[in-house]
């Protein structure tokens, strides 16, 4: 008898360990479960976030190309063209160029003229808005060999000889 008792002891220690592997295996699956839950919560957060952001930073930027361009249009106060202005055409492509900013100032201009004056010439100063003139190109200054310090003359003449 005392074979098949050790054999039934072996069958239950058997028997148990099973069940509790098994256990183990439901709690790890559970596990997993919740990790991968959490995951996906963390992923869609996320998206929802870099989404946001990129709505963000492109409004900033159709904001930005607005402001310049009512700029050079002439407007007097050009943040008040830009809060009074219909954003409904302006739109930033893949490629991040925006697109839409002329058309919506042109009939904003047409539509609200007292906000612009004349456009802005080069060398041209209205209210606060300055324009500049174009720089001239200057003329490359002649190279004095007797003046020039050593390291001067070699490297001009180094760049002499690669010239050639």
């Amino acid at each position: 008898m005392s074979g098949s008792e050790n054999t039934l002891e072996d069958v239950e220690g058997l028997r148990q360990a099973l069940a509790e592997a098994m256990d183990e295996v439901k709690s790890v699956r559970q596990a997993m479960a919740d990790a991968e839950a959490r995951q996906e919560e963390l992923q869609r957060t996320h998206e929802e976030v870099i989404s946001r952001v990129k709505r963000e930073s492109d409004h900033d930027v159709m904001i930005a190309a607005l402001r310049s361009e009512a700029i050079r249009m002439g407007a007097h106060n050009p943040d008040d063209v830009v809060r009074l202005v219909n954003m409904e055409g302006v739109s930033r492509n893949d490629d991040g160029t925006v697109v839409g900013v002329t058309e919506v100032l042109e009939r904003t201009r047409n539509d609200r003229a007292y906000l612009f004056g004349g456009l802005v010439r080069p060398g041209y100063s209205s209210g606060t808005t300055v324009g500049h003139p174009a720089p001239k190109p200057g003329e490359a200054e002649a190279f004095n060999a007797r003046s020039a310090t050593d390291s001067d003359y070699e490297a001009r003449k180094w760049q002499f000889l690669a010239g050639a």
